[in-house]
């Protein structure tokens, strides 16, 4: 019969400890890791957090910022602020999206790639290479022209063109990690399979991909808007954050308002993300 342990004497269950992490992460890339899941939830629930419709006329136009309207209105009278929210669900939730399919499938590759080793792993690898070495911006661009403008085809483009970096990276950690000891003492052991690879690999894949991804967000925000700065997202009068920007930029000199605000939300979304990404891989490195 064996004696159960005392609670007094069990040992303490390790607790999350907020200094320690703002320590390793540093606090101004604590808010931006704060700050990038209120965003999306932002995001998410733009279509009914808005003040006012953003799609209709609810005052007189070209109304400076005010506490009514706090990023003024347009043209018609429409409210910035509220336009602009609803942007930020155009804009950030694809890049999520993006980021998230990439990731999935290129890891898919990667993974395939490292384990299989030899002729397979060649062969994947100059298919890796070569999306690599093509200009992605412009090959995106010319996969929105010829399917046409708009959001999901504009995520297609990106999303062809983005799976490869994380295709290298899964393959390069695999083929790093399968000659460490603990690996080879593992397989010599008889593990092999998806247990090898559940216990002895992903542990040390997914922290360079997650490093990776997160600071990739800045990039696909970026190229998100500048596709729809060009007019290859929604068409008008859907209020993506890039084509906010470059319809009112006849009225930067009069109207300042209207091009200045919404690029600047591009601006906070993308420092957000960097901060946060240089947070997580400050605390995945430090841990």
């Amino acid at each position: 019969m064996t004696d159960t342990p005392r609670p007094d004497t069990m040992p303490a269950r390790p607790r999350f400890n907020w200094r320690d992490f703002v320590r390793r992460a540093g606090w101004l890339e604590s808010v931006g890791i704060v700050g990038v899941p209120v965003v999306t939830v932002v995001a998410v629930l733009a279509p009914w957090i808005t003040p006012y419709d953003p799609q209709l006329r609810v005052a007189a136009a070209y109304l400076p910022p005010s506490a009514g309207h706090w990023f003024g209105t347009d043209e018609i009278g429409r409210d910035l602020f509220s336009r602009v929210i609803l942007g930020v669900h155009y804009t950030w939730l694809p890049g999520l999206a993006v980021i998230g399919f990439s990731l999935a499938a290129g890891s898919l590759v990667g993974l395939i790639s490292g384990l299989m080793g030899d002729k397979v792993d060649l062969f994947i690898g100059r298919i890796i290479d070569l999306f690599i070495v093509l200009p992605g911006t412009i090959i995106a661009l010319a996969v929105v022209a010829s399917l046409g403008p708009g959001l999901v085809n504009t995520m297609i483009a990106l999303a062809i063109t983005w799976w490869p970096w994380y295709a290298r990276i899964a393959r390069d950690e695999i083929r790093r990690l399968i000659v460490r000891p603990h690996v080879e003492a593992a397989r010599i052991a008889g593990v092999k399979g998806s247990r090898l690879l559940l216990r002895y690999l992903l542990p040390g894949v997914v922290p360079a991909l997650l490093i990776g991804a997160s600071l990739d967000l800045v990039n696909i925000i970026m190229t998100m808007s500048l596709m729809s700065f060009l007019g290859l997202g929604l068409p008008a009068p859907s209020p993506e954050l890039g084509a906010m920007t470059s319809r009112a930029l006849d009225s930067l000199t009069v109207h300042w308002w209207l091009p200045i605000l919404p690029a600047a939300i591009i601006f906070v979304l993308c420092f957000l993300a960097n901060l946060a990404g240089d947070g997580i891989r400050a605390t995945l490195r430090g841990a």
